[in-house]
């Protein structure tokens, strides 16, 4: 029968597996009208870089955080 903290554990890694795939595609729509010329021009270009940089900073972080949460879970059993 597992424990209090093992299930708190598991409970916090399926809460923030469920915040990581709520907010994953949060910058795909803004992503896609860069990439359809929605902004154009040299301010343009860095905008619609900067948020594909963002959006791929978001990937990492919500990848690692998911990732940390599963070890932690791991290491408690």
């Amino acid at each position: 029968m597992p424990g209090p903290d093992r299930e708190l554990m598991q409970a916090a890694v399926q809460r923030i597996q469920k915040l990581s795939d709520d907010n994953w595609w949060v910058l795909h729509a803004s992503c896609r009208l860069m990439e359809a010329r929605a902004w154009v021009g040299p301010t343009g270009d860095r905008f619609g870089q900067a948020v594909h940089n963002y959006q791929h900073e978001l990937h990492m972080m919500l990848t690692q955080a998911v990732t940390m949460a599963k070890d932690a879970a791991a290491r408690a059993q």
